[in-house]
């Protein structure tokens, strides 16, 4: 039997796709790249707003070519989207990879996380699922639910296999490193100082971390000095409005933000930090959008993500109004882009836009 495995999400959605793949190598099935020939086809996919979920769906349908393959639809999609059971043969969520092993008759069983990845030079280590956020425009928690944490041993035996392996650069993946622990009476911190013991010359990036959790756990700033962690970390902004970050239910304010990233600034000057906009959310007016404006001009971001809003079946977002024309949010996020590039013109500085394109 032939499976043909692809991932369109995020890392640990490509976790899970190698995970799959490896459990069918181990239960002697034929890995193959070319869908046309597969008995089996596997997409995980992502749904993080409307574009990439339609962007998901349409290339899902092109594996209908293949018209003897059985279609499997997985990943965050089928939460998201439960209307769109109907283009699959087979469809479940990101948090039910046990069912392959009875679609497909495993014997040596799959896991339930997806531990880690090799990508080139580093490791992608997958610390936990969900979050503990509420955000109000996020379907992606309707997918993977509250944080569900890998146990520290577990992780610590990831990154020590790392080292044996000649790897030296290991990235923490999750919805949210900074909810880690909360599902069993722990939290990062502890998780960090572990590694902070561990032996052997490595360094650790720590992905999307919401700025809350530095606030709550002031001991962060001190275990960041440690030279285990790479001195760069993703703290997501979303607005530098305030009625906006409410309105988000992003549980911080803009002041908290400032102190978060003012204190990181001048105890270790050298970090890079990385962050997300979220352009055009329900009723933001230009006062708001002036705001972020200000933000993006005042703060020294290393990198940022501008997204425009759109709206999720199952948020509470989606029921806020009014809401903004398309052409309007899109002069918004070319205005944040432009902003960024004439701020930076001189230095190298990087910057992603998922949803517009410019000719």
């Amino acid at each position: 039997m032939k499976v043909y495995i692809e991932s369109m999400g995020c890392d640990s959605s490509i976790s899970d796709a190698n995970q799959l793949r490896e459990c069918c190598l181990n239960n002697s099935l034929e890995i193959t790249g070319n869908y046309m020939e597969a008995d089996y086809i596997v997409l995980f996919s992502c749904g993080f707003n409307s574009i990439i979920l339609s962007e998901n769906i349409n290339r899902f349908k092109k594996f209908y070519k293949n018209q003897k393959a059985k279609l499997i639809l997985t990943g965050c999609v089928p939460k998201i989207k439960p209307s769109f059971f109907r283009i699959a043969d087979f469809y479940f969520g990101s948090r039910e990879m046990h069912k392959f092993n009875t679609l497909f008759n495993f014997k040596k069983k799959i896991e339930e996380f997806s531990p880690n990845f090799n990508r080139k030079d580093k490791k992608i280590i997958r610390i936990s699922t969900g979050c503990c956020g509420k955000c109000s425009y996020c379907a992606i928690k309707i997918a993977t639910g509250y944080v569900k944490s890998r146990k520290a041993e577990e992780i610590i035996k990831d990154i020590k296999q790392g080292l044996k392996e000649g790897i030296n650069k290991f990235v923490f993946t999750s919805e949210d490193n900074g909810s880690w622990g909360q599902d069993f009476s722990k939290n990062i911190c502890n998780l960090l100082e572990k590694i902070t013991h561990i032996g052997g010359d490595f360094k650790i990036l720590l992905t999307t971390f919401n700025p809350r959790w530095f606030i709550k756990y002031p001991e962060l700033y001190s275990l960041f000095k440690s030279s285990k962690f790479e001195k760069n970390i993703y703290l997501s902004l979303q607005s530098g409005s305030n009625r906006m970050l409410k309105l988000m239910n992003r549980g911080y304010s803009v002041k908290e933000y400032l102190d978060v990233y003012n204190r990181l600034k001048k105890e270790i000057p050298e970090i890079k930090i990385r962050s997300d906009f979220l352009v055009g959310f329900p009723s933001e007016n230009n006062e708001d959008f002036n705001e972020t404006l200000k933000f993006i001009q005042k703060l020294d971001f290393y990198f940022i993500q501008v997204f425009s809003y759109t709206d999720m079946e199952g948020t509470t977002a989606k029921n806020i109004g009014p809401k903004i024309n398309k052409v309007i949010k899109e002069k918004r996020v070319k205005k944040i882009i432009k902003l960024f590039l004439e701020k930076n013109k001189n230095e190298k500085r990087e910057l992603i836009n998922t949803n517009i394109i410019f000719n």
